[in-house]
């Protein structure tokens, strides 16, 4: 079916204003900012396929509600002329002329008398064909019969049920308004029928219904019973608001940026009126970073700094819901709950530092890491011994580790359970941060406290790395030595569920290895992380869940190099089967490949390795055994299950043999020196006496050793090409 272009559209339809408002319970403010996109994306999407248009589509969003405001709207659909291809006459009729029941039944599905229907003429032959007019609906019913499936289809990261209602939202819904123009859209959400009324501010209008007049005044309406709609508009209230307080109190005060918690409190009210407030000088004692966290993470209070320096003011933002009516007290209410909270954050910075780093790490005893997998102690005691591995195999000189890296690695989670830190307290994000501020305080030198403070790093999937090289090893350790744990016990990722962050904890991996520039085996690494972790699971297992762990890292090693370094997709998956356990080295080869795509002498390559693959129809040398076969190669030549290539009968499979041996001083040479581009050139040029050689050479020869000797012959050629990349799965450049 397909709409006519020429179709009538001179009587366009009137548009007039629209306004869905979806009132409830208040939503948490970290669900509104994706909300408002979804909501967005979900309307256009069903205009779209209704064939209604629109111009000015406005999201506004309070806790109480989502708005979708619209300045016009096509108010009916349009008339359509479509043309419906039916069954090719032959079917349609039968020798006779006589119509089949295909072509009445097309008829009457068209809504046509047969007569009516057409004939139409295509390259497969000549079939029928109705054209009819679909009439436009009226957008009123339109949107009725859309407009739920919309409210319902939001993709709230989490909802709920309430009452007995077979409804799934965030919050209770509460209200729904909906209005064409000046009229109400009958439209039906469960129990909710659709109207013109909404409420006010809870407490300044204290929540009073007010009657919408049209879209075209919900805001000003909504405006005089004390809600500011768009989330916008609050937004520079709070800004500049804040601003103004900070100028009042002093010149050199000055916000402390957050556009995370700046985000939060445009969602958390409907009528921001910001204010200072102040908290005691002796809280200052406390690191800048502890009173910050009270301040945001419970309280969702603004830090306030010096202009010219690094020092916090004892004062601090705020924003109420509501407006200037008793403000003092408001300010008040909230300076005492702000005391209890720093009160308890001296008594817990005071009380931590009357033990050692050393004493808390034994306390780490009686903490469980895994169940079944020992205690937080025993993880510091495999992080010792992991941070001197990888310290010798790549992360760091060569040489046995620094004391000051084991001595970081043994107290690293020391702080865990401190009082600071435990049970969940808001300050539990400190954890690393905290530990290094104690480890400080008891004499512990910079280098360790760094490493300390930094392990964690980075915090998300962008988030900072950690820069000095200790940091960077006992993030590393600590990453694998979780990767290994975690999946062992049982906790691999599936789908969108990653209980334990093994992705990011992987990805934290390769960004540090390739920020640093650090050639280290992965592979290697992951076993030495397992051999930690190995006396909790039967060897069976440990070595099936080491498997799994290295294509989880090669998997999520070719998202990173698509995604953030920006490679060749099908170039990247060529190359790493052979060369993902350096993802330095991995991301040169792939460079380097990439680039040699555009040489003339790439298809000379490619066709040399299809052709042995081809032949071979996958019964080529697994990964784990190109190593050997560049031994062989080395020494000469020959077969994986020692055939003497050296009988091999004809002088071109002899040449090709011999070509093959003496190119490989060369070769080794370009890949000892990382000239990836002269490896692949190497490999090119042994292309044409590969053609050569299946021109003139039988490989499927009839005799049975001499086919099973030709085919460990190519066995191994293509083994030399696979140790580089999967070139079959390479396409040219285009040029």
């Amino acid at each position: 079916m397909s709409p006519d272009n020429n179709a009538n559209e001179q009587n366009k339809p009137e548009r007039l204003p629209f306004l869905l408002e979806i009132g409830s319970e208040e939503i948490p403010a970290r669900f509104i900012p994706a909300a408002i996109k979804d909501l967005e994306r979900l309307f256009r999407a069903e205009l779209f396929k209704a064939h209604l248009t629109a111009e000015g589509i406005r999201v506004l969003a309070t806790p109480r509600r989502l708005t979708l405001l619209v300045e016009a709207l096509d108010s009916r659909q349009p008339d359509r002329n479509l043309e419906i291809k039916g069954p090719p006459v032959a079917v349609a009729f039968d020798a006779q002329g006589a119509p089949t029941p295909a072509a009445l039944g097309f008829a009457k599905k068209a809504g046509l008398a047969l007569e009516a229907c057409e004939r139409g003429q295509d390259k497969r032959g000549e079939f029928l064909v109705a054209r009819v007019t679909e009439v436009g609906q009226p957008a009123s019913a339109v949107l009725a019969e859309f407009l739920p499936r919309i409210i319902l289809g939001v993709p709230f990261r989490k909802t709920m049920r309430w009452a007995g209602f077979d409804l799934e939202y965030p919050r209770p819904l509460q209200w729904i308004v909906a209005m064409l123009g000046e009229e109400v859209v009958p439209l039906e959400v469960g129990y909710f029928k659709a109207g013109r009324v909404s409420r006010g501010h809870r407490t300044l209008s204290e929540d009073r219904e007010v009657v919408v007049t049209s879209p075209g005044t919900y805001e000003e309406q909504l405006a005089s019973v004390g809600v500011i709609v768009d989330h916008e508009r609050r937004r520079t209230l709070i800004s500049e608001g804040l601003a103004r307080e900070l100028a009042e109190y002093s010149a050199g005060a000055i916000l402390l940026e957050d556009e995370e918690l700046l985000t939060e409190v445009v969602f958390l009210c409907e009528h921001p009126t910001p204010f200072l407030g102040s908290y005691s000088e002796e809280y200052r004692a406390l690191p800048a970073a502890v009173i910050t966290t009270a301040l945001k993470a419970h309280q969702r209070y603004f830090s306030v700094g010096k202009i010219d320096g690094d020092d916090l003011l004892p004062r601090f933002a705020a924003v109420r819901d509501g407006g200037e009516d008793h403000l003092d007290n408001v300010v008040r209410g909230n300076e005492r709950v702000l005391h209890a909270r720093l009160a308890d954050a001296l008594f817990y910075w005071e009380f931590d530092q009357k033990k050692t780093p050393d004493e808390r790490t034994e306390m780490l005893g009686k903490v469980t890491w895994l169940e079944g997998f020992g205690t937080v102690l025993d993880k510091t005691s495999r992080l010792e011994s992991l941070v001197g591995w990888l310290w010798e195999h790549g992360l760091g000189d060569g040489q046995a580790a620094p004391p000051e890296l084991r001595r970081a690695a043994r107290i690293s989670k020391s702080d865990l359970v401190s009082e600071m830190i435990k049970d969940g307290k808001e300050f539990t994000k400190l954890e690393g941060f905290i530990g290094a501020r104690y480890a400080a305080l008891a004499g512990e030198s910079a280098a360790v406290c760094d490493a300390m403070q930094y392990h964690y790093y980075p915090r998300s999937a962008t988030g900072a790395l950690p820069e000095s090289p200790y940091a960077a090893v006992l993030s590393v350790a600590d990453r694998l030595d979780n990767i290994a744990g975690c999946w062992l016990a049982g906790f691999v990722p599936t789908g969108a569920k990653d209980p334990y962050a093994l992705r990011r904890h992987a990805l934290a991996v390769l960004r540090i290895l390739l920020a640093r520039g650090a050639r280290l085996d992965l592979e290697a690494a992951l076993k030495a992380a397992f051999d930690g972790v190995a006396e909790y699971r039967p060897l069976d297992e440990v070595e099936t869940a080491l498997a799994a762990t290295r294509e989880f890292v090669k998997t999520r090693l070719e998202g990173h190099l698509v995604d953030s370094c920006k490679v060749n997709p099908e170039v990247a998956r060529a190359v790493l089967p052979a060369r993902w356990r350096d993802p330095v080295d991995a991301l040169a080869w792939v460079e380097a490949l990439d680039g040699y795509r555009e040489r003339a002498d790439f298809q000379l390559l490619v066709t040399g390795f299809k052709r042995c693959r081809n032949i071979l129809k996958g019964d080529t040398l697994p990964v784990a055994e190109l190593a050997a076969c560049r031994d062989r190669w080395l020494e000469g030549g020959r077969g994986a299950q020692g055939e003497d290539l050296g009988s091999l009968p004809e002088s071109r499979e002899q040449e090709l043999l011999k070509s093959v041996a003496a190119a490989m001083p060369e070769l080794v040479a370009a890949e000892e020196l990382r000239d990836y581009e002269k490896v692949f050139a190497v490999l090119s040029a042994l292309g044409p006496g590969i053609d050569l050689f299946f021109e003139d050479v039988r490989v499927n020869a009839e005799d049975e050793d001499l086919r099973r000797l030709r085919h460990g012959f190519l066995r191994e050629i293509h083994g030399l090409f696979a140790q580089y990349a999967d070139f079959s799965a390479v396409g040219v450049a285009d040029r």
